[in-house]
């Protein structure tokens, strides 16, 4: 359950759009496979940022702006 005033980050369209089709071929509820990947990824970064694909901190803040007839 979740706690009320809890950050839920929104996650973008296309990444949903492709945890859908994964958790379909896994068989899996799309829960299970985004909790497992985040698990992984939160162990791969506390193993230090050399083990990790090297993006600048610069691109975690780049949003994608869409045409206002594509939201």
């Amino acid at each position: 359950m979740a706690q009320r005033g809890l950050y839920q980050p929104k996650i973008a369209d296309e990444h949903m759009r492709h945890l859908y089709l994964w958790a379909k071929r896994l068989d899996v509820p799309m829960t299970y496979l985004l909790n497992a990947l985040v698990a992984h990824a939160l162990m791969r970064l506390e193993q230090g940022v050399e083990n990790v694909s090297e993006t600048t901190p610069a691109a975690y803040r780049r949003r994608i702006r869409r045409p206002k007839e594509h939201r």
